[in-house]
């Protein structure tokens, strides 16, 4: 039986400790994710966390050794524990319990550090306090549990919620966001040929050739419904986007995957529809999306339409 990540998410927010999820592929290892429990640690609430770097919570106090120990770990990618001075919002001082594993993509490759918190005291040596990553979830149920396992993209629930956040974030610092939603062409009659478990394994070759062009941690992929992918990305240029969906759709060709009945091809293509623009203060996401969608519907095989703005 496998969870799926609102459920996942209703558990890690309901949790006595601070769970808070960074960002390993950007620089400075930004913050993506905390829980109430971290707000309440803490003091700050998650908006004024998102995007920065946990060291905020130092303040002046830099030069501790719990630190250097905690940067060497991010670096190696490995996992590690220790104790540190924080301090609040208030600046009120408080002894933090820290606990970080890192996070792998279906690739294999580190995407993202996981960190559980626990307030303790100054005498505590942190050798002698409980496990705090067994008294939540481990690194691997969380992986596991925000990806789909047909595909090993993200799971639908946990890429909603991780694009509205990227698109609210995009609204707010008037940043451009772009959306490719991909599509395999002559999907259906693929599927008459050689039957659902014959096209299953195909969109899972399919998939994994789209999300392999989009490593970068902000990058997100999902399956959108039997046949289509959709990916967003705060990182992608406008001007860059037309250019870069003929490279991911040059990956599915290079694939040669045999297609009988393809219109103009004997292989396995795919279409793509694109939005890509600075989204207005009354624009939703599902409008954001909505064009992308529409420029797909209107797509030939193996073309790509653009609704660059």
């Amino acid at each position: 039986m496998s969870l799926d990540w609102l459920v996942l998410q209703s558990l890690v927010d309901a949790s006595p400790f601070g769970v808070v999820v960074c960002d390993a592929r950007a620089i400075g290892w930004p913050v993506v994710y905390l829980n109430h429990a971290f707000e309440l640690l803490c003091g700050y609430q998650k908006q004024e966390i998102i995007g920065r770097n946990l060291t905020l919570l130092q303040q002046a106090d830099n030069q501790q050794e719990g630190l250097q120990q905690i940067r060497q770990a991010l670096k190696k990618g490995v996992p590690t524990r220790a104790v540190l001075r924080n301090y609040r919002k208030d600046g009120s001082k408080f002894i933090n319990e820290i606990q970080i594993v890192p996070i792998r993509d279906q690739f294999g490759q580190i995407s993202h550090f996981a960190s559980f918190h626990r307030q303790g005291s100054a005498s505590n040596a942190i050798h002698n306090t409980d496990t705090v990553v067994e008294s939540v979830l481990s690194a691997q149920s969380l992986t596991a549990l925000r990806e789909d396992r047909q595909t090993g993209l993200l799971s639908r629930a946990y890429f909603d919620d991780q694009l509205r956040r990227d698109f609210a974030y995009a609204q707010r610092e008037h940043r451009p966001i772009t959306v490719f939603v991909f599509s395999i062409d002559s999907a259906a009659a693929y599927k008459e040929v050689f039957g659902a478990s014959g096209a299953e394994l195909t969109f899972k070759r399919v998939a994994g050739a789209i999300a392999g062009c989009f490593r970068r941690a902000s990058d997100l992929s999902t399956r959108w419904d039997e046949f289509r992918i959709i990916t967003g990305t705060l990182t992608t240029r406008p001007e860059d986007a037309y250019k870069f969906a003929q490279v991911v759709q040059g990956r599915v060709r290079d694939l040669a995957i045999h297609h009988p009945r393809a219109a103009g091809f004997r292989h396995v293509t795919i279409s793509v529809g694109i939005a890509s623009h600075v989204p207005e203060k009354n624009e939703t996401i599902d409008s954001f999306i909505g064009v992308a969608i529409r420029e797909l519907n209107i797509c030939g095989a193996n073309q790509v339409m653009q609704a660059v703005g």
